[in-house]
């Protein structure tokens, strides 16, 4: 179930046409998920600043269930920062990524939960 949530000021024709694609593509060899299970939300056209600056920027959301941790986000940070700066643009001190480890109970899909 895991889902990567992107706001950012980029305006939406910045947005590469493959994003959603290549960063499922991505998470599912980086999480050892299933692609069918991988939901990407970009929200473009957001009002923000990052330091009081109006450069391209972005608030960065990851959830999944059970892979994420201590351990793996430390080897995951690098990848999934330069995967963000290479194919948005956004430049790596611009932007946040919030990790969090769902609960099975907590997480919803198809009408039950994943626990």
């Amino acid at each position: 179930m895991p889902s990567l949530i992107i706001a950012t000021n980029l305006k939406k024709d910045q947005i590469p046409e493959k994003f959603c694609s290549e960063a499922t593509a991505f998470l599912a060899d980086e999480l050892g998920k299933p692609p069918g299970y991988i939901l990407i939300q970009v929200c473009p056209d957001q009002v923000m600043t990052f330091g009081d600056s109006g450069e391209p920027c972005a608030n960065i959301t990851l959830n999944c269930i059970g892979v994420v941790g201590p351990d793996k986000n430390r080897k995951m940070a690098p990848k999934l920062s330069d995967f963000i700066e290479k194919k948005l643009g956004i430049k790596k001190d611009r932007f946040y990524i919030n990790i969090f480890d769902i609960e099975r109970s907590s997480c919803v899909w198809n009408g039950s939960t994943f626990g």
